[in-house]
C-alpha cells in the first residue's frame, strides 16, 4: 500500500475556542538545528516533473535576518515558523499562547512564537503570535508563507523561469494565451474556481500548498468512481502535519475542465479529509487542487485584489496532457 504525505493546510483560531488538550512540545525551538540562510542560487521554485512533485517557496526574512526558505501556501491561512528558524533567532514559544492546527487529516494544538517581522518581496507583516510547527512535510522549507500575508495582493509564479513574486498590489496584465478565471475569495482568502469532472460541476480550491490534489466523497459519487475503490491497489494513506493518517484511494479521473483549459490522465486522492468540511465542502462535489497539477503549467498567477486566477497552460510539457482552446504561447505580455 502506497503511502502519502501531504503539505499542510490550515486555519488557527484563538485559545478560548478549542478544546483542552495537551499542547505541541514547546521545547522544539530548542532541540531543533538552526535554519540555515539560503545562498543566492537557491531554487525556491520548481515545476512539477515525473520523478518530483513542484513546489513554491520564497525567500523570507524573520526580524530582518535571511532569507529562509518558506514555502508559499495559498491553502493556509496563517504563515507558520518552523523550529529551525525559531532556534536560530533565538525565540522560546510561549506555552499559555497556543493555536489550532487544522489540517488535512485532523487538528492539534501548536505552540506560537512572537515574531515582529516578516517580509518576502514588497509585504511585511509585523508584530505576529505564527504557529510554530515540525516540518515533517515542509520538505526543505523552514517555514509557511500564508494567505494572511498576500490576500491583498498577487501571487505570481513562472515555473519555466523558476522564479516567484509576492506583490503588494494587482497582478500584471496578460496576454490572450493566458487562460483568466474569476475566482470566489473564501475566508479571507482561499480562491475557488468553478471547474468540470467530465460532466460533474466541481469546486476546485487551488492549493500550492498541497503535494496531490484530493477529492471529497460528493465528488466520488457525484462521478461514479465509487465502484473502483474495491481495487486494493488504489488504495494508499495520507498523513499531513498533524499527526492523524487518513485512508485514501488514488483513481483516475474524467477530463477536468477549468476555464478552457482540459487536462486529461489527472489522478486524485478521495478520502475523508477533514480539510472539506473545515471550508464547508463536504455535500457538493470538490477537489483541492494541488502541485501535481498546479505545477504542470507554464505560470500561474492568483490577483486577490480582482479575484482572479490566470494560468498559462504548457502545451509543451511532458507531464498531464493540457491543452486549451485557440493557440497558446508559454511568453506572458508585460
Amino acid at each position: 500500500m502506497a503511502r502519502i504525505c501531504l503539505m499542510i493546510l490550515f486555519a488557527s483560531v484563538p485559545l478560548a475556542a478549542m478544546p483542552q488538550q495537551p499542547a505541541a512540545d514547546a521545547s522544539l525551538a530548542v532541540t531543533s538545528p538552526l535554519a540555515e540562510i539560503k545562498p543566492e542560487n537557491f531554487a525556491y521554485v520548481a515545476a512539477t516533473r515525473r520523478d518530483r512533485v513542484g513546489r513554491v517557496m520564497a525567500p523570507v526574512f524573520v526580524n530582518n535576518v535571511g532569507p529562509f526558505a518558506f514555502l508559499v501556501d495559498t491553502g493556509a491561512s496563517s504563515s507558520v515558523i518552523g523550529p529551525r528558524v525559531a532556534a536560530r533567532l533565538k525565540l522560546r514559544p510561549a506555552s499559555e499562547r497556543t493555536k489550532l492546527l487544522r489540517g488535512i487529516t485532523g487538528s492539534e494544538r501548536v505552540p506560537t512564537v512572537l515574531v515582529d517581522s516578516l517580509t518576502a518581496g514588497q509585504i511585511a507583516l509585523t508584530g505576529r503570535d505564527l504557529p510554530m510547527v515540525e516540518p515533517r512535510v515542509f520538505a526543505d522549507a523552514d517555514g509557511i508563507f500564508g494567505v494572511d500575508a498576500f490576500s491583498q495582493g498577487c501571487l505570481f509564479v513562472n515555473f519555466s523561469e523558476k522564479r516567484v513574486s509576492i506583490l503588494d498590489n494587482r497582478c500584471p496584465r496578460v496576454s490572450e494565451q493566458w487562460e483568466v478565471m474569476k475566482a470566489e475569495m473564501r475566508f479571507g482568502g482561499l480562491a475557488v474556481v468553478p471547474a468540470r469532472i467530465g460532466k460533474v460541476r466541481v469546486h476546485a480550491i487551488i492549493d500550492t500548498g498541497a503535494e496531490r490534489s484530493l477529492g471529497n466523497r460528493a465528488l466520488l459519487t457525484a462521478t461514479g468512481l465509487e465502484k473502483k475503490l474495491a481495487d486494493p491497489d488504489t488504495a494508499t494513506m495520507v498523513s499531513a502535519a498533524t499527526s492523524q493518517i487518513v485512508p485514501g484511494n488514488i483513481l483516475k479521473t474524467p477530463t477536468f475542465r477549468m476555464g478552457s483549459v482540459a487536462i486529461t490522465n489527472m489522478r486524485i486522492v478521495f478520502g475523508d479529509f477533514e480539510v472539506f468540511e473545515m471550508w464547508d465542502v463536504t455535500e457538493e462535489p470538490a477537489i483541492v487542487l494541488g502541485m501535481d497539477v498546479l505545477g504542470t503549467t507554464s505560470a500561474m498567477m492568483i490577483d486577490f485584489t480582482r479575484k482572479e486566477l490566470s494560468i498559462l497552460p504548457n502545451i509543451v510539457g511532458d507531464m498531464l496532457p493540457m491543452r486549451k482552446r485557440g493557440p497558446a504561447t508559454r511568453i506572458p505580455r508585460d
